[in-house]
């Protein structure tokens, strides 16, 4: 426990047969004693000087005055109410998937850890000794990104924990130093044959259009289910990013800047249009682009599993997944030599660098950058159609529906 640095102790006298001097002081709900020598070896002023130099010794052990909470019960009291199931401040401040995966981490791992512990008790070596053996592969091991990812949410705790006064002053998880990141792997990601080939096969509009923003300007998942018609801007030619619906929560993008403009070619946004018309004539400004059930838009995973996975297994295509799109995009971009200013543009992605956080790209290179994507899906497009023409095409899947 943290303890009181203006605590004096009390000078008591205990013992049945010899009487001995004793100092007793508060630690929380506890009050721990230490005997300090025996009445007839000390008088009572070298008594209460004895008793002085202890709590000054106890005292200089901590910076602060308060009892600190224990994890647990700083995590039910700031962040989650087990009785009503609902996050509290500290959550209820943080992005939907962030709640659910750091309550979830919490509960899991870090509470069943340290969740008895007064928090001024844990130490910077037992954490990292900790997550450091979390570290590895086989059973109970994470990855050092995993790792990270809990020391982030532990932190956040102990910060937290500072900042609202609860008995804490010091954060021993930011000395924490985890192993040398190995070698990097590679992302799966698909060739753009292979997303052009996928795209021939798909039945649903909503399924084709999906595939094909995907492809034209890399959106998240959650950006793709949070496109609204008046996202579209027919004038200009763009779309512009203003939300991420994630299982139903709409939020803002994921980064600083991820609410941001992508400039299409006319035959992108004349594709769109036509879309639109075919299918949805009546859909007003704040009807999604990819609508589902219940006024809801749709589910991107359900996509993926009942539509598009089981055409690119027929393809004998594998690691096919929506961010596989967001890959390709930025592969094809690089490839056509699109500066990295647009790129981070298009993409809504961040960075420290300085030069790079205050370069805009202009409308010109935007356009270029969609011109040069649209020109490589376009020949890959042909190169699969002449393929077609000679080998038989792929019976498509029966059985499956497109409508949830």
């Amino acid at each position: 426990m943290t303890r009181n640095r203006d605590r004096k102790g009390s000078l008591l006298l205990h013992g049945r047969k010899r009487k001995f001097w004793l100092v007793q002081w508060p630690e929380g709900d506890r009050r721990p004693s230490h005997k300090l020598g025996w009445r007839d070896e000390m008088t009572v002023s070298q008594a209460e000087r004895a008793r002085r130099q202890w709590m000054e010794k106890i005292n200089r052990q901590h910076d602060i005055a308060g009892d600190s909470v224990t994890l647990g019960g700083f995590f039910r009291e700031h962040y989650w109410h087990e009785e009503t199931r609902q996050y509290r401040d500290e959550l209820s401040t943080k992005k939907p998937s962030t709640c659910r995966d750091m309550k979830n981490t919490m509960l899991q791992v870090l509470i069943p850890r340290w969740g008895k512990r007064s928090m001024d008790s844990i130490k910077t070596g037992e954490v990292q000794s900790f997550f450091a053996g979390s570290i590895g592969h086989g059973p109970g091991k994470v990855s050092r990104k995993t790792a990270l990812k809990w020391k982030i949410y532990l932190s956040s705790m102990f910060t937290a924990a500072i900042r609202l006064e609860a008995g804490v002053t010091r954060n021993p998880v930011r000395g924490v130093k985890l192993p040398a990141a190995g070698p990097e792997q590679t992302p799966a990601c698909i060739t753009v044959q292979q997303a052009v080939e996928i795209l021939g096969q798909l039945q649903d509009p909503r399924h084709r259009i999906a595939w094909q923003l995907a492809m034209w300007i890399g959106n998240r998942c959650g950006e793709l289910r949070g496109l609204r018609w008046s996202s579209v801007n027919w004038e200009h030619g763009c779309i512009v990013i203003t939300e991420s619906v994630w299982e139903g929560h709409s939020t803002l993008p994921k980064s600083r800047k991820g609410y941001r403009k992508v400039i299409l070619t006319p035959h992108q946004i004349e594709a769109l249009r036509q879309y639109k018309e075919q299918n949805y004539p009546n859909a007003g400004p704040n009807d999604w682009v990819l609508p589902g059930k219940r006024g809801r838009p749709v589910d991107m995973n359900r996509i993926m599993t009942h539509h598009v996975r089981p055409v690119a297994q027929t393809l004998g295509i594998g690691g096919v997944h929506w961010h596989a799109l967001r890959h390709l995009n930025n592969t094809i971009m690089l490839d056509e030599n699109v500066d990295i200013a647009t790129r981070k543009d298009r993409l809504g992605h961040t960075t420290d660098d300085v030069n790079l956080i205050y370069s805009h790209a202009g409308d010109r290179a935007q356009l270029a950058a969609s011109e040069a994507i649209e020109k490589r899906l376009e020949a890959v497009q042909e190169e699969v159609q002449k393929r077609l023409s000679v080998t038989p095409t792929v019976t498509q899947q029966k059985g499956i529906s497109a409508t949830y």
